[in-house]
């Protein structure tokens, strides 16, 4: 089964956060209160997002975070592979193809590409604003 991590499904909540603020620097406190995830949770999160480039973290009494790119730009591929690494469905799809010893007979390698390509052009094509949008209105069902 394809599961998306927990950690991931919290970035993009997360992530998400960010637009009712309205570009707004937003405190750690301020996403747990809005999410209700645990702070270490938090905490650890924002650390990935920080580190990946997608969160500018800001110092100070008034500090906190705001994303990098706008929330429009901001994929939801892009957040998972930040917490969990490229989206790969099977081993031989990643760089490490080579190391599978059935790599060269092996009739499905091509077959899990496409899905693999399809699941990664999907996600690559929902954006965060996407999502807030959704939840206000009620559907996703155009990426689908």
């Amino acid at each position: 089964m394809l599961k998306i991590t927990r950690l991931a499904d919290y970035a993009v909540l997360i992530i998400c956060s960010f637009d009712s603020y309205k570009g707004k620097i937003v405190s750690s406190q301020e996403i747990i209160n809005k999410t209700g995830l645990q702070k270490a949770t938090v905490n650890k999160v924002l650390a990935i997002l920080v580190r990946k480039n997608l969160l500018e973290a800001h110092r100070g009494v008034k500090g906190g975070y705001t994303p990098f790119k706008r929330l429009e730009d901001i994929s939801v591929k892009e957040l998972i592979e930040a917490v969990e690494g490229p989206v790969s469905l099977t081993d031989c799809i990643d760089n490490n193809a080579r190391n599978c010893n059935l790599f060269d007979a092996c009739i499905t390698k091509q077959t899990w590409s496409l899905v693999n390509s399809a699941i990664r052009d999907t996600l690559e094509g929902i954006k965060v604003k996407d999502i807030s949008s959704a939840k206000r209105s009620n559907k996703l069902s155009s990426f689908i």
